[in-house]
């Protein structure tokens, strides 16, 4: 019975693809039955037979790769571990991936260890965040309640007197509350809070 973990590559760069195929099937426990350029191949070859773990770019030829690893999330759930490798490193790029559900987000000048470390922990279910994402996530988890309850309400498209009657306080607090908001989120608009409270998923915890 074949134990090896089964990759999948998709990436419009051949001799990326080449390289990184070859290193990856020396690797033990790991085998590579096919690497694709073209997003549509690709799509039709996993139809017949689901690899474990999809290691793919998200800039792609004729596809948007966030949303091309939503189809995949959206069909295969957890039986079907995805690692994107890519030369973005944008943060906003780092809360979509990890929001569709992917196990790794990679830049293309990460080592060979590196990748190999993300597919073997990615079979165990865990999923690996750069240092980066969890520092504004503990930033986001720093915020009081009373600030939870602002930003819920600017969500909302309340204005800041709506907000104070509605949470029975001054708008000089609220106006307080949205400066420690922006401050924690760092941002500088209120709508800047919003957009990124919805980056880190932090919206989801509230009320």
């Amino acid at each position: 019975m074949n134990t090896n973990i089964r990759v999948y590559l998709l990436d419009d760069h051949p001799l990326l693809l080449e390289g990184l195929k070859n290193r990856l099937d020396t690797e033990p426990g790991i085998e590579v039955p096919h690497a694709f350029t073209d997003p549509h191949k690709f799509l039709a070859q996993i139809e017949k037979a689901c690899p474990d773990v999809v290691l793919m770019d998200i800039s792609l030829p004729e596809a948007d790769g966030f949303q091309l690893a939503l189809q995949l999330k959206e069909r295969y759930g957890n039986d079907l571990k995805i690692i994107l490798l890519t030369g973005y490193t944008y943060e906003e790029f780092y809360y979509k991936a990890y929001k569709i559900g992917v196990h790794a987000y990679l830049s293309k000048q990460a080592s060979y260890a590196k990748i190999i470390n993300a597919i073997k922990q990615s079979m165990l279910g865990h999923i690996l965040i750069p240092e980066n994402i969890g520092a504004a996530r503990s930033s986001a988890d720093a915020l009081t309640p009373a600030e939870r309850d602002v930003l819920e309400m600017l969500a909302k498209e309340k204005t800041n007197k709506e907000i104070a009657l509605e949470l029975a306080i001054s708008q000089r607090t609220v106006e307080y509350h949205l400066t420690s908001i922006n401050q924690k989120l760092g941002v500088k608009t209120r709508i800047g809070a919003v957009v990124k409270a919805f980056e880190l998923g932090l919206l989801h915890y509230l009320r």
